[in-house]
């Protein structure tokens, strides 16, 4: 896990056709995400979306094309 935060922007260049898991993350007022810490990142879902959960508040987000209105997922 990295222990920085970065832009939904950066994150996107940095990871490319990664399912991420984002902790502590910041959103606009109509709930886009800003920025936030990637806690863990791969190309296969279930590797992110599986393991153990975190105690606290984050967001599940796809960095390529997707097919799920919105994009993301997050969990308070």
């Amino acid at each position: 896990m990295h222990d920085k935060k970065i832009t939904w922007e950066e994150m996107k260049k940095k990871y490319p056709n990664e399912w991420l898991l984002i902790i502590k993350c910041d959103s606009d007022e109509s709930g886009h995400l800003i920025s936030g810490i990637v806690a863990r990142h791969s190309p296969e879902k279930d590797k992110v979306f599986c393991l153990p959960g975190l105690d606290q508040s984050s967001a599940f987000k796809y960095t390529g094309k997707s097919t799920f209105p919105g994009g993301w997922r997050a969990r308070a």
